[in-house]
Order: C-alpha cells, then sequence, then structure tokens
C-alpha cells in the first residue's frame, strides 16, 4: 500500500477510533456514504490509535464483496467493539459496549471509503460544499474551505497484516 493511503487512514481513523470523546469533531456535518464496491477484497491492519497519553491498538478487517462492504475492528484479544455492513439500501451496525457511544460507525466507514474507494466514486457521494482533492501526501477532504478530520490531535500507525493484494 502507497505511504500516502497510509497516512490518510492514519489522519481519516484516528480520530474515529480513537476511542475518547472529542465531542466537536463528532459534530461535523455528516458525509453521505459512498456506494458499495463491484469487486471482492480483504484488507487486514493493525492499528495503533495514539491521542495523549490515551493508546489503542485493534486487529481491522475491511472486506468488499460486489454491492457489499463489511468492516470488522477487534481489541487485542480478539474481542470484536464494531461491526459494519453495508449494502446498496441499508447499513447495519453492530458496537460493543467497549466502544463509546461517541464514535458515530457511520462516520467511520465513510473515513474507511475516503482512503480505499476510487476517487470518481467518493465525488460522486460527496454533496456541495464537500470536495475531495488527491494532493501529494494523500486525499484530502474539505468542507468548504476548511480541512477535516485532520487537526485533532490523533496518530495513527498502520500496519499490514498481509501482503497487498492477497485475497
Amino acid at each position: 500500500m502507497r505511504a500516502g493511503r497510509l497516512t490518510a487512514l492514519a489522519l481519516l481513523l484516528a480520530g474515529g477510533l480513537g476511542l475518547s470523546g472529542c465531542q466537536s469533531w463528532w459534530a461535523a456535518a455528516e458525509r453521505p456514504l459512498a456506494a458499495p464496491l463491484d469487486s471482492s477484497r480483504q484488507l487486514e491492519h493493525r492499528l495503533r490509535i495514539e491521542r495523549g497519553e490515551q493508546v489503542q491498538n485493534l486487529h481491522a478487517v475491511l472486506r468488499t464483496l460486489p454491492g457489499e462492504t463489511r468492516v470488522v475492528a477487534l481489541t487485542e484479544t480478539g474481542v470484536p467493539v464494531l461491526q459494519l455492513r453495508q449494502t446498496a439500501d441499508d447499513l447495519t451496525v453492530t458496537r460493543s459496549p467497549l466502544l463509546p457511544r461517541q464514535v458515530p460507525a457511520r462516520l467511520i466507514l465513510a473515513d474507511i471509503q475516503l482512503v480505499f474507494w476510487p476517487l470518481e466514486s467518493l465525488r460522486a457521494a460527496l454533496p456541495t460544499p464537500w470536495r475531495l482533492e488527491q494532493e501529494e501526501q494523500g486525499r484530502a477532504l474539505y468542507n468548504g474551505a476548511r480541512l477535516d478530520n485532520i487537526h485533532h490531535g490523533y496518530r495513527l500507525t498502520i500496519t499490514p497484516l498481509q501482503p497487498q493484494g492477497a485475497q
């Protein structure tokens, strides 16, 4: 996986999976979800999320099937804290009490799509004033003139658990 995509995922998921209070981040206008992909793929990553002195390690699995997206986030001991299933018509969320209610599952999926979906699919789903740009260091999402999800003091280190392209 390109470093730019890892950086983008780090910046976008850190807030969503940081498991701590930053409610002002969640108050941002909700982005629409892109449609599920028409291809099959599975990616697994170890996520290390740091915010101040707080550290959270998770195992995340993203699986796409034609017309369906699934995401599962697990603790280091294998306890699922979040499961998402998206189809063209529905989003089903199963969350553990270990995941604070302030963490919006829908936004987490939108951020995952922001990193892995084709630009054209994402741009088609974004309403005005949102815009998505491909920049040298990765993708950047703007709500009007303001860059969203980057300035909230999180750091995420992503380690792939399998080679890119393996299924």
